[in-house]
């Protein structure tokens, strides 16, 4: 077989490794962020160069191209439909940028994202009757030891820590990065607070979490903001609650496998629980447990038990369906995942607590405006990854005109990328109704 003889040659044309910036151009303008976060950003000093919006807009265009790190807008900010959209603010332009926050500033920022969120879930979703919120923190492993908030955390490794809220569309509705060394529930309450209370009153809410969040603070704010949810307890609750009501839970056989076993019992007691919100004094416990095989002198039971709690009744949501509805909870963690690969959340680019927040920040908007833009490739989403190859890394030609910028592509892409805009239909956002914490009001 012989070989092709392949060369390089020089092109005159101005071309493109990311066409699909476009569409995520239209979006932002669409969704009004610029109106949402303006009033959060940095004032400038000086009526000159960059403004505040140019800079957050690079960096949200920048992770949707799938920029690693501040050295990428370097690289990359010479592409010419980056550098038309952003003008390309350099890294150390960024970095000084990421640093002059203020940290009430940050947290304004992160209080915008349950607003967002429902925003994106009302368009994808307008008949939408029932949310479910999952909530999990994450280790970000940090290998610049120096860098602020650097510590060891569970898994024994220099990180940093964040705490993430889902919903059951995967979109986003609180990010907030911590120390290493920082409890799984802290900040847990207010981040549920902020997310739950957006939701209009004829919406159904749910929440589920792992054990680290089974505390009386989730419970209240669950409780008060009308949302049913299912938590894993700690065995040193579910013990207690296990030997005082001992004789009164019924065992009935389960086809549910658990502890590798499809022969399991499952049963239910009252946990009576003090300050209970309606005035509410007993929450339910739902048990599941399996025979030991080789039970030795240090088991406490002769059984292997696992247990959740809920206010929900048992005419609300049967036992097997709560232990059911609870084991999805692991979805949180593909949506980590998906946000870690995606966004190369693995780590963060500067020294600085505050400035990793913001750059984390800026991470999640263009998230959730990619897992929006991925329920237009498939019904169901899809990951951040395949978002970007389907939409954003499309190859085309620049072409300036006076006024006006042509990206010319290949046909049948060009035939894909419009199929694509016309389901995201680019509803517009009122952003002032947003800050107002209100339902958006949509204007096609």
């Amino acid at each position: 077989m012989n070989k092709l003889s392949i060369n390089f040659t020089q092109n005159a044309k101005t071309l493109t490794s990311f066409s699909g910036l476009k569409i995520f151009d239209d979006l932002i303008h669409k969704m009004e962020i610029k109106n949402l976060v303006s009033m959060h950003l940095p004032i400038k000093k000086r009526d000159r160069g960059f403004s505040s919006w140019n800079k957050f807009y690079a960096l949200i265009l920048g992770f949707v191209a799938g920029f690693d790190c501040l050295d990428d807008f370097d690289w990359f900010g010479e592409d010419p439909l980056f550098s038309k959209l952003t003008s390309s603010p350099s890294s150390i332009t960024l970095g000084n940028f990421l640093r002059s926050f203020k940290p009430r500033k940050v947290e304004l920022l992160q209080e915008l994202f349950p607003a967002l969120g429902w925003a994106m879930r009302k368009i994808l979703e307008p008949s939408t009757y029932k949310v479910i919120l999952t909530m999990d923190s994450s280790d970000h492993r940090q290998y610049g030891v120096k860098s602020e908030g650097v510590d060891c955390g569970y898994q024994k490794f220099p990180c940093l820590n964040s705490q993430n809220l889902f919903d059951d569309k995967g979109i986003c509705y609180g990010f907030k990065l911590r120390k290493g060394n920082t409890h799984s529930a802290a900040d847990a309450p207010e981040m549920l607070y902020q997310a739950l209370k957006v939701f209009p009153s004829d919406v159904k809410k749910y929440f589920r979490a792992d054990s680290a969040y089974s505390s009386s603070e989730i419970y209240y704010v669950c409780l008060n903001q009308n949302c049913n949810f299912v938590i894993c307890l700690k065995e040193n609750v579910w013990s207690s609650v296990l030997t005082k009501n001992r004789r009164h839970i019924r065992w009935q056989k389960t086809r549910l496998q658990f502890f590798d076993s499809d022969k399991c019992e499952i049963g239910s007691c009252l946990y009576p629980l003090k300050g209970l919100a309606g005035g509410r004094g007993f929450l339910r416990v739902v048990f599941i447990r399996n025979l030991r095989l080789n039970p030795t002198k240090e088991d406490k039971y002769p059984y292997h038990y696992y247990a959740v709690v809920t206010d929900m009744s048992e005419s609300e949501m049967s036992n097997e369906h709560i232990l059911k509805f609870y084991r999805k909870r692991s979805q949180v963690e593909n949506n980590i995942k998906d946000l870690k690969n995606g966004m190369d959340f693995h780590h963060f680019p500067c020294m600085s607590l505050k400035a990793n927040n913001v750059w984390g920040v800026a991470g999640i908007i263009a998230y959730n405006l990619m897992r929006y833009a991925s329920f237009s490739i498939n019904e169901t989403g899809c990951f951040v990854k395949t978002t970007r190859k389907k939409l954003v890394t499309i190859a085309g030609e620049v072409i300036t005109h006076a006024r006006s910028i042509e990206i010319r592509m290949m046909e049948y892409v060009l035939k894909e990328v419009e199929a694509v805009r016309r389901k995201m239909n680019f509803v517009t956002v009122d952003a002032s109704r947003l800050r107002r914490g209100k339902f958006p009001g949509f204007k096609t």
